[in-house]
């Protein structure tokens, strides 16, 4: 029983490990795609709803961890490692009495319920990876196709159109219209939300 702890251990390990990159993953695309927003006026960003900033996504990337390994030690340490351990299954004996082999078939029973526990709270900790993962994968489909979409609204000629927004900022006007910031407005929730399912505990 022991030895099936330490492999879900492993296993829950490489799972964490998977919520990380996707995590990472998402907000470098959100960066990315919110780059446009660093040319928003603090009007403009307030009538476009964006509370949020290109720096706050790169402080989330930097705080991102390969393992969140404190989630696994939570869950329980090793069985092996447990002080009670040796008194719980102490070595065999040849002359042990009756009531001694009650204590130690009682002990025994404990330590299995023990691990019967730690191993019940790897699983729900792995559901809990699995669904977040799930949660930022489907929100990554639907933003991407999105983002897409609002960029293709705002650069409708690419280059071009950058290149315009730059000469009209540089001549003194604003780099979005009042236009843009529908759009803007709803690449801002999606990232919102996006940024909520990053930010959710495991």
């Amino acid at each position: 029983m022991s030895e099936k702890y330490s492999l879900r251990k492993t296993e829950l390990r490489a799972i964490l490990e998977q919520a990380a990159v996707a995590r990472r993953n998402a907000l470098s695309v959100l960066l990315v795609a919110n780059r446009l927003t660093r040319h928003l006026t603090a009007g403009q960003r307030r009538a476009a709803g964006i509370d949020y900033s290109l720096s706050d996504i790169q402080a989330r990337i930097a705080e991102a961890q390969p393992i969140p390994a404190a989630a696994v030690q939570n869950s329980g340490e090793q069985v092996e490692d447990d002080p009670d351990y040796a008194a719980l299954v102490p070595a065999p004996a040849d002359n042990v009495s009756l009531p001694e082999l009650k204590r130690r078939e009682l002990a025994t029973l404990m330590l299995i319920d023990n691990v019967k526990q730690k191993l019940l709270q790897l699983d729900i900790l792995e559901l809990r990876c699995r669904e977040l993962m799930l949660s930022i994968n489907k929100a990554m489909e639907a933003f991407t196709y999105e983002s897409a979409v609002i960029h293709r609204k705002i650069y409708p000629f690419g280059i071009f159109s950058r290149l315009h927004r730059k000469l009209h900022l540089l001549f003194g006007g604003a780099y979005f219209a009042l236009r843009d910031l529908q759009e803007i407005a709803a690449l801002g929730a999606i990232t919102g939300c996006i940024l909520k399912i990053a930010d959710s505990r495991i």
